[in-house]
């Protein structure tokens, strides 16, 4: 197997893993140096040079290192092509929340679940835009992937929470703040297993034979660049290309088109003023790349939103993702919709607003169950102006330019409802459990941003990619936000982790067998 960095490299970033999130994502030697070849003879009229590997994977994020771990497992020689100069991609960004059921953790907390329960749930979100067969497989596989990830080193808090539009309690928290322990733990695990990791390695093309069958990848050779997803747009005829063949075929895990304004206003113009709280990689090459081979594409304009930044601001407070702790207010200081809702039906009420965005309110205990970097994230809002803190309610209605009486009866209303059980907008009573009482108390600008596209590649239940007569295409796999049909028309919140990796492992695990 060729390798991209030698031994001395690699012990040095093996030592990165003890030194902290932010220092093992990004490798010394990036660009040009991470893509040095061994002296492999270049093919004639095609690329500059060329390499070989059994497997080769498409994408640094969680499903990418999920299937190349999951590979590796098997003993093959698994080449991963990352364009950005990080791993991670959404991932890394995440809540950290993973959805799963857990008879063991559930049923210390008197939680009934079961898979039957966890599919028919994501059904009834997806407004029958689900592909059953995708959603009892996510169903049944995301226990197995959740142990999969604890044995390597992943660690859980033993309480689960309902997180926000996720409408059950049984979301795991990592004991690692956000999604940074996913990338740790399994960007580690890919080096013990020899998995030749490469970033700034933008793909622009997928190889087939004659055939039709996917034989590997096209991948530009260039200097790191501030803008990576254009390199693949430079035509000055100096470019160097590598060809990266495959034996058993290639797994696209490059994201979804959340970070790609065009793809965006393309097939949700609705959504196109928005802000995005995206990755900056997640610009959908290889949707379009896998589309120009023949693969099928789904559920392209259904684009999942959350509260974030309004348009023409840049911070982000997350007030909301404790779903038990928070209320939503319009500009009158009132309630305008059911928080612990549909994730889908949630921003089309906000964007349904004059202004476009509304307010999240939360007292001090609100504020503390979240994480830390929720925390800090809120503390931070308040010297930018997109959070706000008052010792009194009536004080944070005049910060936040809303009636006091308005808000406090909006306040009041809640706080009975949690006595009573009994929410005029319909919250399960299982949300209506803390009271907005204590103070200090916390309100954030909570506009709409882009969360999630849900459309993307056709897959089936073994993660191999479909054409339009729904037959695979020989040798090409993909997972993750790549991928459409296993949210439809809303994804529930903490679903996307065990998708994404989920669905990556499945890859890793059936890519090159026979006989499916």
């Amino acid at each position: 197997m060729i390798r991209n960095i030698d031994e001395g490299k690699r012990r040095f970033c093996r030592s990165l893993v003890g030194c902290g999130l932010g220092r093992i994502l990004t490798w010394p030697g990036a660009g040009r140096a991470v893509l040095a070849l061994a002296g492999t003879a270049g093919v004639a009229g095609c690329a500059d040079e060329t390499l070989h590997a059994d497997v080769v994977v498409v994408g640094g994020g969680g499903a990418g290192l999920a299937a190349a771990v999951s590979a590796a497992e098997r003993k093959l020689r698994v080449i991963l092509l990352e364009k950005e100069a990080a791993f991670g991609g959404n991932t890394a960004i995440s809540t950290g929340l993973f959805a799963a059921v857990d008879p063991v953790r559930q049923k210390k907390q008197g939680i009934e679940d079961s898979e039957e329960l966890y599919a028919e749930q994501m059904l009834q979100s997806g407004r029958g835009k689900s592909d059953p067969k995708l959603v009892r497989t996510l169903a049944h596989e995301a226990p197995s992937t959740l142990h999969w990830l604890e044995s390597m080193g992943l660690r859980f808090s033993d309480e689960l929470i309902e997180s926000y539009g996720s409408h059950w309690v049984r979301d795991h928290r990592p004991l690692t703040a956000n999604g940074l322990g996913y990338v740790r733990v399994l960007v580690t695990q890919a080096m013990r297993m020899g998995v030749d990791l490469r970033t700034n390695a933008p793909v622009v093309n997928i190889l087939t034979d004659e055939n039709g069958t996917v034989a590997g990848v096209r991948v530009l050779k260039t200097p790191a660049s501030a803008d990576a997803t254009k390199r693949r747009d430079v035509k000055d005829g100096k470019n160097e290309y590598v060809d990266v063949l495959a034996r058993y075929g290639v797994i696209l895990a490059s994201g979804g088109f959340g970070a790609n304004p065009d793809m965006v206003a393309q097939y949700a113009p609705n959504l196109a003023d928005l802000t995005t709280d995206n990755a900056p990689g997640n610009t959908g090459e290889m949707i379009v790349e896998a589309s120009r081979i023949g693969a099928a594409l789904r559920d392209m304009s259904e684009i999942q939103c959350l509260p974030g930044c309004p348009k023409g601001r840049t911070h982000r407070v997350r007030l909301h993702t404790d779903v038990s702790r928070f209320i939503m207010v319009d500009h009158d200081g009132k309630r305008f919709v059911r928080e612990d809702g549909r994730r889908d039906d949630l921003r089309d009420a906000v964007l349904a607003l004059p202004e476009r965005y509304a307010f999240s309110i939360v007292d001090n205990r609100g504020l503390e169950s979240h994480n830390i970097l929720v925390q800090k994230e809120t503390v931070i809002g308040v010297e930018t102006g997109d959070a706000f803190r008052a010792d009194t309610l009536e004080e944070l209605a005049r910060k936040i330019g809303v009636p006091a009486a308005n808000l406090k009866e909006s306040v009041g209303t809640y706080n009975r409802a949690v006595s009573t059980k009994r929410d005029p907008f319909g919250r399960d009573p299982m949300n209506l459990i803390h009271e907005i009482k204590t103070p200090p108390f916390w309100a954030c600008l909570a506009g709409m941003t882009i969360h999630t596209t849900m459309g993307g590649i056709a897959i089936d239940e073994h993660a191999r990619v479909l054409d339009g007569s729904g037959r695979p295409i020989p040798k090409l796999y993909a997972a993750g936000e790549t991928t459409g049909g296993v949210h439809g028309a809303n994804r529930l919140g903490a679903h996307g982790l065990p998708d994404a990796l989920t669905f990556g492992r499945i890859a890793g695990k059936t890519i090159g067998t026979v006989g499916l």
